[in-house]
Order: structure tokens, then sequence, then C-alpha cells
């Protein structure tokens, strides 16, 4: 029987690894698929309790007709106070899937979030949904050749087929658009109510369906974006470089904002930087990053400011030059807030 690979750096697991044998650990996955064909929903974690209790007394060669009496005899006892850690560990197991669950992960899910008109099952299999898990920025290459880079806890989905008369992509969460020019086949970012149309540009969207705002920023080009609250109610806007739009959805209004004027010290993490690094130290490096897009970023592990660098970053994000750092130091990052981390070994 195969058994879910969980990560390493999930406490319970690692306390689990540390404190019991592998086939104690087999036992515990054995009785979490004793559940395994359902779905808890929150309110459901006692039935879920009660499944896995039930295994457990098969386990233990007792049927859950067994009068409450004789599961409490000293052999039963015994056995629980030497595995109630085991327990406890399954319970938090069930609980971090539940939240999981929650998240919106499946294609089912995410239409009915960002406003997708019910599929069909021929229509489902044109489209590709891709979530960002983790907590470092994520690359997608579109079809058509265009480029998002998507934050953390952030979905698209997009359709796989280029012969469409308009290429629509549906995002929930927050995600930079380099879109391939063509006039012929406009480029649509979409969540329920919003609708940002380009014909090629590159822009930042900041869209959720749940939270009480929608932004759009542009670094080249020009973007149109409408939202519509009410079916007869369209407000629409035309921004072009260094202009954001911020739409507050309950009073339906949009407000435009130059960064040129408003924001002139700093650039923003989406906007491209040149520099160039001839044996320089990584200490250098982040210095200069966070003077120009007025960032904070981490090194746990100092040893890391020592690595050297070589290199020259030509019109680049900060997202592309996060990875070319890392991939040269052998080193990952992650986002925080408004903080980036790197971790990794670092250099005498």
């Amino acid at each position: 029987m195969s058994h879910p690979e969980f990560k390493d750096d999930d406490d319970i697991i690692k306390s689990l690894r540390e404190k019991y044998t592998p086939e104690e650990i087999e036992r515990l996955l054995d009785w979490y698929n004793a559940f395994d064909e359902i779905e808890p929903l929150e309110e459901d974690l006692p039935k879920v309790e009660k499944k896995v209790w039930e295994s457990l007394q098969v386990e233990r060669g007792i049927t859950p007709e067994v009068e409450e009496e004789e599961i409490q005899s000293s052999v039963w006892k015994d056995w629980w106070k030497q595995n109630w850690l085991m327990l406890s560990a399954a319970a938090a197991v069930i609980a971090i899937i539940i939240g999981i669950a929650t998240q919106p992960q499946s294609k089912g899910d995410i239409e009915s979030l960002v406003g997708i008109p019910k599929l069909s099952k021929t229509e489902k299999s044109l489209w590709e949904t891709v979530t960002n898990s983790g907590k470092a920025i994520q690359e997608v290459e579109l079809p058509d050749g265009s480029k998002v880079w998507l934050n953390p806890s952030t979905s698209i989905m997009y359709k796989i087929v280029k012969s469409e008369s308009t290429r629509e992509v549906y995002l929930e969460g927050e995600a930079f658009f380099d879109v391939k020019p063509n006039k012929n086949q406009p480029f649509h970012v979409r969540n329920k109510g919003l609708n940002v149309v380009v014909l090629g540009t590159s822009f930042n969207v900041v869209a959720s369906a749940n939270k009480d705002k929608y932004e759009v920023a542009v670094v080249t080009g020009k973007v149109r974006v409408n939202y519509q609250e009410e079916e007869d109610k369209i407000n629409q806007v035309i921004i072009t470089p260094q202009q954001q739009v911020v739409i507050q959805k309950e009073e339906n209004i949009l407000e435009t904002h130059d960064f040129t004027v408003e924001q002139p010290t700093h650039k923003q993490i989406w906007e491209p930087i040149t520099l160039s690094f001839d044996e320089v130290s990584l200490n250098k490096v982040i210095a200069e990053l966070e003077s120009e897009y007025k960032i904070v970023i981490r090194t746990p592990n100092t040893a890391i400011r020592k690595c050297t660098l070589f290199g020259n970053f030509n019109n680049q994000r900060l997202p592309v030059i996060m990875d070319i750092i890392c991939s040269s130091i052998s080193a990952t990052y992650q986002i925080e807030g408004n903080e980036i981390i790197i971790l990794g070994d670092g250099c005498q």
C-alpha cells in the first residue's frame, strides 16, 4: 500500500519520526487511510475522530460494538498511554487537510470563486489551472508566449488552445503579466466584475474575490480596466505606464494614481532595473536592491552575505533577479509579508 509523503518541514511529522519507529508510523498512516475516501468539513470532525477511534479498536481486536466499560480495560489503557501522541498528531493532520481543502485548488473551486460561467466537461478540458502554493514568486508561460509571475497563494486559470479570438486569464490573488503583443487577439484578465483588457503590455494585477478592492498598475503599454458591479452600471478607465487604478468594490469607485508623482523615490517590485556586479559581496547587492525597491531582505544565515556575485541584470525585474541570485549561490528565497528571506548554507 502506498501512503502520502509528508513534507520534511512539517513539525508534526518530524516529531513522529523522532519518537516512533517506521512500523508505528506505518500503522498511523493505515488508520489515516481508513477515512481517505471522504473529504471532511470542519463540522464533521467528530465523525472523523469516531472513524479513527473505531479503526484503532479493530487494530486491537476490539469491535465497535464492545461496551465502553470493556474498552477501558487495563490493557487498552496501557496502550493508550504509550500512543496518545500519535493519535494527537493524526487529529492535527486531519485539521491541516481540512484547511487545505478550503483553498481554491481545483478547477471547480476557481470557476466559482472568480465568476467563470459554468463549463461542460468538454469545455473544462480546454482550460489549465496553476496555483502557486509555495513561498516564492512562480513564473508561468502561457500558450501564446506571454509570461505571468504568480505571487504566493495565487491561482490562474487559462485556456490551453491558441486559436481563440481572445486570450482569457482568470486570476485569484496577485500576479505580474508580460503580455506578448497581438492586436488581433486581445488579452483579458478577469475576476468576477473586473476585466483588464490589453493588446500587448506589462502590468500588475491584485484581484481577490473576497477582498474589498482590486488594483491594476501598468509598467509598459496601455490597458483598459472595466469594473461592473451591477449589470447596468460599468465603470471604465484607461491607464498608461507608471499609473495605477484602485477599485473600491463596495463603493464602485475607481481611483487613479500616478507613481511618478506620488512615489518618485523607489520602484515597485515588478518594475525592471539594470544592475552590474563584478566580484561583489551579496551584502552589497542586498543593500542596493533594498534601496532600489524599498524592501527588506533578510538572511537568517549571515554567511550568505559573504557570497560573491558576478553578473549583469539588464532591464530585469526583482523576481527574476532573486531567482538568478539564489541559483548562483545554491540558495532559495521566500516572501513573508513585505520581506524577502534568503535561505541557504552561505559562503566562507
